[in-house]
């Protein structure tokens, strides 16, 4: 599926400058500290003057997403330690360059450069977003209330994209705060929306929703083999999420035949019906002016401080036990991520360090884990036992587990018809690393959300509903009624 761009550009120089300096205090490189070391300052201000000038073509203009982005980042680069601040060059750059430009740059990218300078919000919906700018220019936090508000108005027609990207670029710069993570996962969808679901128990996947492209995604498959168990699951992505675009659950069942614009309701039909027990849910269905700002991504370079947050949504409620599965990538964000599902309720939850930031486990554990560095198949999280907290961390090892591997393998084709081709021949009984990717991720999450207490159990009794069909039953099951809802 081809994505249609909604902004002109991006241009590519200026995304590179983007790269080195719209990240945090420490990682960040001032641009020019050496001629032949990446974008030079002067020559990417010449860029965009080029642009608005209109002396580029359109598919290399600079948009406004991107001078929001870039200039916000100048700016807060200003309270930053003195090794990520400015550097000569691109001092000189500015003191050049910036009387040409500001009488042809947009009035709110004069207030991104000079926050004191003010601006006039045209609409009630923007003065949120500048009201909550005036404080992150200044690499000041906002409240829960104020990242929440500010988040919805970016979802909205009424904030120029400058300013959307400025504060989603600015927020990550600054590091949010629990409150401010809490804010963008609510904005998404209201914790008062959650529905109850006629279930014992669900368990929530979240994964990225920028897909896979290096390895075999299995969450669908899974989803079917913990149904065969009795253990119901819910399943949240999209089709197609830019810059990456890598395969998601979503382009696999498309592939299958399923449909994949059913809402909650149809959803929970699903869920609930014994021979199905998994159901899917769109973020096109859930929240669509989120889905229309995926070009954003681009255009900013950096992930939105959404992207670790839209994998924690809850969307239903079960009857007795919720669990919640989470993928991350990033060091810090898995204690926010697990303070936010124990405080909605969530009887066990695990944030699993898996391959590409997902919570699948990689064949193979190399380096252990340490306190400075955690490896892939780290996991930690909770369990609730009569009431009280367990917490628990640890490597995944699958030598322990009778998975020898010398590496961990890739498959040979990346393609959603490749991997769903994959996944059934793994569900019809198929051995190999497609087969155990599956078995793995099945027993280990039963496990450790404390399902199954033990884990050699666990893989036996995930072992025999993929050797007896029953899991591809409800693979089957779900393609064929979620045509038929």
């Amino acid at each position: 599926m081809m994505y249609m761009p909604q902004f002109p550009g991006p241009n590519q120089e200026l995304l590179e400058a983007q790269a080195r300096v719209c990240t945090g205090p420490h990682q960040t490189r001032p641009l020019g500290k050496k001629e032949n070391d990446g974008p030079q300052p002067g020559a990417i201000l010449e860029t965009i003057l080029m642009s608005l000038n209109g002396k580029l073509q359109e598919k290399e203009a600079v948009s406004e997403a991107q001078m929001g982005a870039f200039f916000v980042a100048m700016t807060i680069r200003k309270y930053f330690p003195e090794a990520t601040q400015w550097s000569q060059s691109e001092t000189a750059a500015f003191q050049k360059y910036l009387p040409i430009l500001f009488p042809q740059l947009p009035k709110e990218i004069h207030f991104l450069i000079n926050p004191d300078s003010g601006y006039i919000p045209r609409n009630l919906t923007e003065s949120i977003v500048v009201n909550a700018l005036g404080k992150i220019l200044r690499a000041k936090h906002l409240s829960y209330n104020e990242t929440r508000q500010m988040c919805e108005a970016i979802l909205t027609d009424e904030v120029k994209p400058a300013l959307k990207a400025a504060a989603l670029i600015g927020q990550r710069m600054n590091r949010e705060t629990y409150e401010e993570v809490r804010g963008y996962l609510d904005a998404f969808y209201a914790p008062e929306k959650v529905c109850p679901i006629d279930v014992e128990s669900l368990t929530h996947f979240g994964q990225p929703y920028d897909g896979a492209t290096r390895y075999f995604r299995p969450t669908l498959f899974v989803a079917a083999v913990r149904a065969a168990l009795g253990e119901p699951s819910l399943l949240h992505s999209v089709d197609l999420m830019p810059p990456k675009n890598g395969i998601t659950e979503e382009t696999l069942l498309k592939v299958l035949g399923a449909r994949t614009d059913l809402s909650l309701e149809q959803t929970a039909s699903l869920i609930t019906d014994n021979q199905i027990g998994f159901g899917y849910i769109s973020q096109r269905e859930y929240s669509p002016p989120a889905y229309g700002l995926r070009e954003m991504r681009v255009h900013i370079m950096k992930r939105p401080p959404w992207a670790a947050t839209e994998k924690a949504q809850q969307f239903f409620a079960a009857r007795q036990k919720n669990y919640m599965v989470l993928g991350y990538y990033h060091i810090g964000y898995e204690k926010p991520l697990l303070q936010m599902a124990e405080e909605r309720g969530f009887q066990a939850a695990v944030a699993i360090k898996g391959e590409e930031g997902t919570s699948h486990y990689a064949l193979r554990l190399g380096k252990p884990s340490t306190p400075e560095r955690m490896a892939v198949n780290y996991s930690q999280g909770f369990r609730y036992i009569n009431g009280n907290r367990k917490d628990f961390a640890l490597d995944i090892d699958p030598k322990t587990y009778g998975f020898e591997y010398t590496l961990n393998p890739r498959p040979e084709e990346v393609s959603a018809e490749a991997y769903a081709n994959s996944g059934i021949a793994a569900l019809s009984g198929e051995k190999g690393q497609i087969y155990d990717r599956i078995l793995l991720n099945t027993a280990m999450v039963d496990y450790l959300l404390g399902i199954c207490p033990d884990p050699h159990q666990a893989i036996k009794r995930t072992k025999a509903v993929m050797d007896d069909g029953s899991a591809l039953n409800h693979l089957k099951a779900y393609i064929k009624a979620s045509n038929e809802v």
